[in-house]
């Protein structure tokens, strides 16, 4: 029995050098053309989903560390565009700038965070083939996610957004809140 333990052990180890040799720098075997892509790089992304995520970005906040929900606004960067891109990269923002949700205390206290989930809305106007930019109606439902492990939903809420072909992507240049009107 021993002398198969022996004969084993020096197939495994001749098996495992070959596959080593088989791995070395062979150019042949061994490539630099595997490029990663990021589905969130706005370079290969669809104004749909641009727009979605760049909402959804904007309307996730997380009131115990952030200063207010522009800070939300400010991790949305990467998906901005325009003026909207340049609103974003201010680094300080007067509490009277921002119009502060009257939950938000309450969610710093009990340390909850809203999350957002948007997806493109039936009430978004047809687009012409070719446009560089589009407008996009997206509903954003938001959750508040208690620490406690319950979750409240909000009430979704529809965005008008324009999103615009660049150099980089596409990129979300506006955005307006829609009146549900009833």
């Amino acid at each position: 029995m021993k002398g198969l333990d022996v004969k084993a052990r020096v197939l495994a180890v001749l098996l495992a050098a070959a596959v080593l040799a088989g791995c070395g720098n062979d150019t042949e075997l061994a490539s630099d053309d595997h490029a990663h892509i990021d589905p969130l790089n706005p370079r290969h992304m669809t104004p749909n989903q641009v727009a979605t995520t760049a909402m959804g970005v904007i309307l996730s906040w997380k009131p115990a560390k952030d200063s207010s929900s522009t800070d939300a606004f400010r991790r949305a960067q990467r998906w901005l565009g325009g003026e909207l891109l340049e609103a974003a990269r201010v680094t300080t923002t007067a509490e009277s700038e921002v119009r502060p949700d009257p939950r938000w205390a309450v969610w710093r206290e009990s340390r909850d965070v809203i999350s957002a989930a948007c997806i493109r809305s039936d009430s978004t106007p047809n687009a012409p083939a070719g446009m560089r930019t589009v407008v996009i109606d997206v509903t954003c439902t938001q959750n508040v996610l208690h620490s406690s492990g319950a979750i409240t939903p909000l009430t979704p809420e529809t965005w008008r957004v324009s999103v615009t072909k660049t150099e980089g992507g596409w990129l979300l240049t506006d955005y307006r809140f829609q009146r549900e009107d009833k």
